[in-house]
């Protein structure tokens, strides 16, 4: 099993598979938040070196700065929702750099956040839309979940090198 090798390198790029990566998109479902948060951190890390040391380029200014990484949180209920203090705590830190936006089936009273499954106009509001060539959006979460978000990314015209998927990875049905 291969995973997932972002690198973040010191001139201010991201590198995934050989390709340069300006965008990027968490999809996560449930449990699948767990690989996510080391994906933030890291982005948080990589976003405070290039804060403390200063863009290397102006190709990693304004394009790698407008919300380089996006993520869709969904859960059955508020009770599954976990890391939603460190989620947001990175968020209020990084507001041009990280959005979070959270779907949960069975809402609390005052619930005022996405209620059900994750959607096409989910990912088109919240994750990034319409795709560019050097976005990637990450998949975790039960094979089902990870079969549901390749059938809206194909759908909204994303290609198959611009996601990965966990569960393809493990050679579990994610096709869609």
């Amino acid at each position: 099993m291969g995973g997932l090798r972002l690198k973040f390198l010191s001139n201010g790029r991201i590198s995934f598979r050989g390709r340069d990566v300006k965008r990027i998109g968490l999809l996560a479902g449930g449990t699948g938040i767990a690989p996510m948060i080391q994906i933030i951190r890291a982005y948080s890390d990589h976003i405070r070196k290039r804060q403390h040391h200063g863009p290397s380029s102006s190709s990693t200014t304004t394009a790698h700065r407008s919300h380089g990484l996006n993520l869709i949180f969904a859960a059955e209920e508020e009770n599954d929702l976990a890391y939603m203090k460190l989620l947001n705590s990175v968020q209020n830190d990084f507001p041009d750099d990280f959005r979070v936006y959270v779907k949960v089936n069975v809402p609390p009273l005052g619930w005022t956040d996405g209620v059900g499954f994750i959607e096409p106009r989910d990912v088109m509001s919240h994750l990034m839309y319409p795709p560019e060539k050097q976005d990637l959006v990450v998949i975790c979460g039960p094979p089902v979940f990870e079969s549901a978000m390749v059938k809206i990314l194909r759908r909204l015209g994303f290609e198959s090198h611009q996601w990965f998927s966990y569960s393809e990875q493990d050679g579990v049905s994610a096709k869609g």
